[in-house]
């Protein structure tokens, strides 16, 4: 039997063998083969070799020992999985003998993974599947996944949507009728207890929508009083039925917003609260928050107040019928009441639009297409949409109220806010750079607003300067939401804070509530840092999701209908390998590439190439020609037909 002298020797060597090894932490990634490595948190990779790579997956977190191995190498050990985030994926269902296997679409996880009896639900040989996995490989080398969802076979109709929203996992709400809580909203609003408000179901107001719209959100009167112009807009108001942290409260935030995709709708709120209870429907009254803005003679904001109100849409409009009112095409289409309104709406919006061009930034006009399907879920017909003075004048009115949402909410330390912040601080040495080979001297400091708003305004006005313009975008931040109030240099406001969808978007349902704290003297909900991170990702999550089936069949509908097929177009984006364009007719958007051994000058700064003595920008207009789509990668080629660029 060893004394206590051995053992403490033993045990004294047994930590300095231990830490005369090195231990390092990082992720497992996979390569094209069946090896892998651990990407380590200092940057190096450690070598993972086929048999060990079988105990774990992409992605997972993982602390190795490291080593060196006979090609002096770095190789890993696992020693403890720490964390596994891949749960849940979609793929391909085969069968092999006896076997059923769940194959992940996922390039980055190749492996088929075994699905015991218990768990297939019937599936059948290339079936798409959603599935989760429910025994990691770590003890035995051998994952195991459970189907939870049958997707359907490749050639299904409308497989793209079903597809892609088991992918992102977009769910829509499914249990309607054995809510407690949607019965009693539902019973609150059809008994008309809305609670203390401010009555203003005299005033006549108006939806504007397109005509299939059920959701209504919003709705508008404007007025003259003691010689200026008051516009009160109406909002929808779940926030005073769906408490934070209630059953629906938390479905809208795992939600986020109604995502809109090619072949249906996934409301944030179940249908029958977003198009019937909270929806400003024509003759029912409806719970608002109101908001009253008074304008002065120009334009500008002389005071605005926020209201719980009471309020009973008179009309329900479409773009269709007030623009053809207001061009003069059908002066005879609306009733009276509301063809004074519209007229009213009308020249606020022209003087709303004249003052954000003198005082804020105005965005280019971007052409809209409606997409149309047919009955299996394939794109039939692109055309282009018109903006017609209808969309114009709702969306002044819309912009005014989330700048008044802003401003309310900065005052008051609260709210999530649309911010911009500009140029990113790791391009500004480039933009800078770009304006003194220019010799442009900035008037004021353009990390800041009102120096970024007199850069792009002078840029603006000359004719040869504004071509910077779009290669400046491209070193600008992105407009994402933040808990703190700071401008919008996007769009020039010193606040923005979106508050006109609260049915359709959680970030304006939240600023409800904190609207709704300040009207009533009541605790306001804030996020934890947490929540606010989930949500960005959840609207990323959704915005991809839309890209994605679009471009999917996108580059189905060209394939088969448009090779061949020439334009005009835009160039939106330079690359140093050529460029990619828009076209005009119908918004596909392709990539020119030149060959390598092509003689070609990429400026990075001014986000220019130049190919035989012609030179291509953003904006440019060229004629292309549609060559051929690969449908793997979902990318369109074109060829240029004409070299002459605009």
């Amino acid at each position: 039997m060893l004394d206590k002298t051995t053992l403490s020797q033993l045990s004294q060597l047994k930590q300095a063998i231990h830490e005369s090894k090195e231990y390092a932490t990082g992720t497992v990634a996979s390569t094209n083969g069946r090896f892998g490595f651990v990407r380590l948190t200092d940057g190096r990779d450690a070598f993972l070799d086929p048999e060990k790579m079988q105990f774990v997956l992409p992605g997972d977190e993982v602390k190795i020992l490291v080593t060196t191995n006979d090609k002096k190498q770095l190789e890993a050990t696992i020693e403890q999985l720490i964390d596994s985030p891949l749960k849940r994926f979609v793929g391909t269902y085969r069968v092999k003998g006896n076997a059923h296997f769940a194959v992940p679409d996922d390039p980055k996880v190749n492996r088929w993974i075994f699905i015991p009896p218990k768990s297939r639900k019937g599936c059948k040989e290339g079936e798409k599947i959603a599935a989760k996995i429910i025994q990691h490989p770590a003890q035995d080398g051998k994952a195991q996944a459970k189907v939870i969802e049958r997707i359907g076979q490749p050639d299904d109709h409308h497989i793209e949507y079903k597809y892609t929203v088991a992918k992102y996992d977009l769910s829509p709400w499914n249990k309607e009728g054995e809510d407690e809580q949607l019965k009693k909203i539902r019973a609150s609003i059809e008994a008309e207890e809305f609670g203390e408000r401010v009555d203003y179901t005299q005033l006549p107001f108006v939806t504007i929508d397109s005509p299939t719209t059920r959701d209504m959100d919003d709705a508008v009167h404007i007025a003259e009083q003691d010689g200026k112009t008051v516009l009160t807009v109406a909002i929808a108001d779940p926030a005073s039925f769906i408490a934070p942290g209630s059953p629906l409260a938390k479905l809208a935030e795992r939600q986020a917003q109604s995502t809109y995709m090619l072949g249906g709708i996934i409301p944030m709120l179940p249908e029958s609260l977003a198009n019937d209870c909270f929806s400003l429907v024509e003759g029912k009254k409806r719970p608002a928050l109101v908001c009253t803005i008074t304008l002065a003679n120009d334009g500008a904001v002389e005071d605005y107040k926020f209201e719980r109100a009471v309020i009973q849409s008179k009309y329900k409009l479409n773009y269709q019928q007030v623009a053809e009112f207001l061009e003069g095409t059908n002066i005879e289409g609306l009733p009276a009441d509301a063809a004074d309104n519209i007229t009213k709406l009308s020249e606020l919006a022209t003087l709303r639009y004249q003052y954000r061009t003198e005082h804020n930034l105005i965005g280019q006009d971007q052409l809209d297409y409606d997409i149309r399907l047919d009955d299996k879920g394939k794109i039939s017909e692109i055309r282009p949409r018109s903006r017609t003075v209808a969309h114009k004048l709702v969306e002044e009115a819309m912009l005014l109220t989330n700048q008044c949402a802003g401003e309310f909410l900065a005052q008051n330390k609260l709210g999530l806010h649309t911010v911009h912040g500009g140029f990113r601080l790791d391009r500004i040495g480039e933009v800078n750079a770009l304006l003194k080979e220019e010799q442009i001297t900035p008037e004021g400091d353009i990390s800041e607003l009102e120096g970024n708003l007199q850069l792009i305004k002078a840029l603006s006005a000359n004719e040869r300067q504004r071509n910077l313009i779009p290669a400046l975008r491209r070193m600008m931040q992105s407009a994402e939401l933040s808990d703190e109030a700071g401008p919008h240099m996007g769009m020039g406001f010193k606040h923005y804070a979106t508050a006109t969808s609260p049915i359709r978007r959680y970030a304006d349902l939240y600023n409800h509530w904190a609207i709704h704290s300040v009207l009533t003297g009541s605790k306001p909900y804030t996020f934890k840092p947490h929540q606010l991170e989930r949500l960005k990702e959840t609207l990323q999550a959704g915005r991809q999701a839309d890209r994605e089936i679009y471009q999917w069949l996108l580059c189905q509908y060209v394939e088969a209908s448009l090779i061949g097929f020439e334009g005009r177009g835009k160039v939106r984006i330079v690359t140093q390998q050529g460029f990619g364009v828009r076209l005009i007719e119908n918004g596909v958007d392709g990539f020119i590439a030149f060959p390598k051994s092509q003689e070609k000058q990429f400026d990075a700064k001014r986000m220019t190439l130049t190919v035989n003595g012609v030179t291509y920008r953003a904006d440019s207009e060229v004629d292309v020609k549609v060559v051929s789509v690969d449908q793997e990668k979902r990318r369109i080629a074109y060829a240029l037909v004409s070299p002459d660029a605009e």
